[in-house]
């Protein structure tokens, strides 16, 4: 702004001088004394070099900005580069050069309108084991303040040319070579950045530049590798498919063992229930000999008068004995039924 101001003041300067000049003619036409014209001009043109110088003398650095200064009377750079601010130089004697401090990007890519520069710049490379890649490659830098007077000695504005594209060119087709296309096919490329980052600040540093990130853009593998990486991935499949059909029929199994194991145990219980029972039963049977008889007869209905049983017949029931207990007591018993071997019904 103030520059600004300086410039106009000389303009005006310039005007007033002009306007001398004009009054300095038209008193000559007129044969009149042209001392105020000649004072006039002289006015203008003192004014206009004394802002001019000024102008000429005033540095504006913006920020994001750092300013070069060049004496040429020595050949020499100043020490110190002009940061952002107002700046006191000797007109003719010291030249400022500015260049911008804010971050800048370079992008590799084999797509035209994706890149810095035109045509195919994607960085192709052979991984450690023979495979091609293509990589599109973005790096964010910035020129270091403090060094500053590296760049304007050794680059000036051939900085990008002459060493950002070919270094970063050249480091990440390095990289590439340091890993296997498996590392580099996998989503974490995280390695494979830092590498590039490392070599590129090791280069860029000592230039006078500062790098902010590398960012991969995107990568392309040659057809012959994606193809087999996607048979590789369908044979996956179908292993881990057939291993799950395979415990799938291991559950079964051992569902159908668990299963006989219970229908097992289940016969070993009853077995023993009815192990128990019949010992029970001997148990009582000892003891009582006439107790199978007894609870036949008691399940007999009450309709029933008459048992009709082969003498010969292996029955249950002790005749012998039934006989001689109903020869004792004389008659039966009006209530249970009475009971006629074959050869009592011979005779009849």
């Amino acid at each position: 702004m103030i520059i600004l101001i300086l410039n106009v003041l000389a303009i005006a300067g310039l005007a007033i001088a002009g306007f001398g000049v004009f009054m300095i003619a038209q008193a000559v036409s007129r044969n009149d004394p042209a001392r105020a014209g000649v004072t006039l001009t002289i006015v203008g043109v003192v004014i206009a070099a004394v802002f001019f110088i000024l102008g000429s003398g005033v540095v504006e650095i913006q920020p994001q900005e750092v300013g070069v200064v060049f004496n040429v009377l020595s050949g020499n750079l100043a020490d110190t580069p002009l940061g952002p601010g107002l700046h006191i130089v000797i007109p003719g004697i010291q030249q400022v050069t500015i260049y911008s401090t804010a971050q800048q990007e370079y992008t590799v890519a084999g797509l035209i309108s994706e890149g810095t520069a035109r045509g195919d710049e994607a960085v192709v490379a052979l991984t450690q084991d023979g495979q091609e890649v293509s990589l599109d490659v973005t790096m964010l830098f910035s020129i270091d303040p403090a060094k500053a007077n590296i760049i304007h000695r050794r680059w000036q504005e051939r900085y990008i040319g002459g060493l950002i594209r070919p270094t970063l060119r050249s480091e990440a087709r390095a990289s590439l070579t340091e890993f296997r296309v498996e590392e580099i096919y996998g989503g974490d490329r995280t390695l494979l950045v830092q590498s590039i980052e490392d070599s590129i600040r090791a280069l860029l540093e000592p230039e006078g530049f500062q790098l902010t990130n590398i960012l991969i853009r995107y990568i392309r593998f040659s057809p012959e590798y994606v193809a087999s990486i996607e048979r590789k991935q369908v044979a996956q499949q179908e292993a881990l498919e057939a291993e799950f059909r395979v415990q799938q029929r291991r559950q079964e199994a051992e569902q159908v063992r668990e299963l006989a194991r219970g229908d097992a145990d289940a016969a070993v219980t009853r077995a023993t229930g009815e192990a128990e029972a019949l010992r029970l039963i001997n148990e009582q049977l000892a003891q009582n000999p006439l107790l199978l008889q007894w609870r036949y007869v008691d399940k007999l209905g009450d309709d029933i008068q008459i048992i009709v049983i082969p003498s010969n017949s292996p029955f249950l029931f002790d005749l012998e004995s039934m006989i001689a207990a109903a020869s004792t007591s004389g008659a039966a018993s009006p209530s249970a039924p009475t009971m006629r071997t074959e050869s009592d019904t011979s005779g009849d």
